[in-house]
Order: C-alpha cells, then structure tokens, then sequence
C-alpha cells in the first residue's frame, strides 16, 4: 500500500517520538491507533503540535476530534484540509 509524502512524516514523528517504546515498525497508514490504544488526550495534543510546526498548518480546536486522528491517513487528511 503506498502513502504520501504527508503520511510518511506523520507516521515516523508517531512511531519515533509518540510510540517510541513501543514496536511498531509494521503500522499501516489504515491502522486504528484509538482501537489500538495508542492515542490518549495528551498525544493527540502533542501530534497537533507537531502538524502545526512542521506542515504550517493551523488546527482549531473543533477539529481536534477522534475521527481525525483514528489512524495516520485521517490525520493526513486533516493536513491536507486544512493546507487548502
């Protein structure tokens, strides 16, 4: 399965700085990172930082929902929404 440029970045700052301890070399662009457990408040957080610094985007907090951040495609797709 391929992945973007977007997908790529966001799923290397997760596996290395969020996920860090966990092994996850194997995540998919698809794959549910709430049903998996791996998000809470304060990573989702941290994973919006990052999106605003590093893709110059900015993220209003009525977009700071589950669904946006159910699995590294959705948070691509916020990026890309809100870079338009």
């Amino acid at each position: 399965m391929s992945t973007t440029p977007t997908e790529s970045t966001i799923r290397q700052f997760l596996v290395e700085d969020v996920f860090y301890d966990q092994d996850l070399k194997d995540l998919g662009p698809e794959d549910s990172l709430l049903a998996k457990g791996l998000l809470d408040s304060l990573s989702i957080l941290k994973t919006v930082t990052f999106i605003e610094e590093n893709f110059g985007v900015t993220i209003p907090d009525e977009d700071v929902l589950p669904d946006h951040f159910e699995s590294v495609r959705a948070i691509a797709a916020l990026v890309e929404k809100h870079r338009s």
